[in-house]
């Protein structure tokens, strides 16, 4: 049995991570928009995922840590791979075909709201006014973010609709993370998850009517491909588990802020989707909502 994991992160490396983190998954979403145009959505998080857990696992190994997860701690490992990977990847990547790659980011990293939510119930965490009004902020964020679509766009409210529900699981995934003290190195719980994951894609994949296309797939998608195996799946998840694992739950709304900004301008950058005022309020609203969260809790627990 592997030695409970390390987590004696400096301040200043554990916000170095945060920034890794942000930065990995903020490109990801223009990103994925490239290599929907050469495979389906289904066999896309399958390569993805699948490439990822690899390298995780393997980087795991190479640093001498066991891949034996303890028999007790495998429920609540498959329930945060459930929320974590399977729920918020499929729900996040339909989000980003139906809705777009700027818009799903800035609703996926409501994250921070939904956790502290959970968090009450799960935790024992108190949900205060401070707690109350970002939530209150975060929802008008979205109303504005969406509203438009919802009444001019035929695919925006399913679109919005399941990149809220990644969002939401994402939330209960973190904190369901923080309810055991885990006894394996975080590299091997995220391989682990994302192995996990993969059995409720590969039915999915196996009955739908995806094709696997070798050579339909461009250089571009394959570029696009590595990024999203190795960047904002190995290395993004390396940091991130090691973030909520060394640091307080809500602190991750520090990396969660950044992300929807980094998504919003590299969309506008790479895919060249419009930005208006309804993206940037919604933008504003959101970030305020996660600040107010983030300051209230820092404010009580200081890191």
């Amino acid at each position: 049995m592997a030695g409970r994991e390390n987590v004696s992160v400096s301040p200043q490396l554990g916000y170095f991570l945060l920034v890794v983190t942000w930065l990995s998954w903020g490109f990801s979403y223009p990103v994925t928009a490239f290599v929907l145009t050469s495979l389906d959505v289904w066999s896309s998080r399958l390569v993805v995922m699948f490439g990822a857990a690899v390298a995780l696992l393997l980087l795991a190994r190479l640093q001498g840590a066991s891949l034996a997860v303890p028999r007790s701690h495998w429920p609540d490992l498959i329930i945060a791979a459930l929320c974590n990977m399977a729920i918020f990847q499929i729900c996040m990547t339909y989000g980003i075909q139906l809705l777009s790659a700027g818009r799903t980011s800035v609703i996926v990293y409501t994250m921070p709201l939904w956790a502290s939510i959970f968090a009450v119930f799960l935790l024992g965490e108190r949900l205060t006014w401070p707690r109350i009004v970002a939530l209150g902020l975060g929802l008008v964020g979205l109303g504005v973010l969406v509203g438009q679509d919802l009444s001019h766009l035929r695919n925006a409210p399913l679109g919005a609709g399941l990149t809220l529900l990644s969002a939401v699981a994402f939330g209960l995934g973190i904190v369901w993370m923080k309810r055991r003290s885990w006894q394996n190195d975080m590299t091997v719980l995220a391989g682990w998850q994302l192995v996990i994951a993969l059995v409720p894609i590969s039915l999915i994949w196996a009955v739908s009517d995806a094709k696997f296309s070798l050579p339909a797939i461009t250089g571009e998608s394959w570029l696009a491909i590595a990024y999203l195996v190795f960047i904002a799946n190995a290395l993004a998840y390396f940091s991130w588990f090691r973030v909520i694992a060394a640091f307080p739950a809500t602190v991750s709304g520090i990396g969660a802020m950044a992300v929807p900004v980094v998504g919003v301008l590299s969309s506008v950058w790479l895919l060249d989707e419009a930005i208006g005022w309804r993206e940037w309020t919604a933008l504003g609203l959101i970030i305020g909502a996660l600040a107010v969260n983030l300051a209230s809790t820092l404010k009580r627990r200081p890191v």
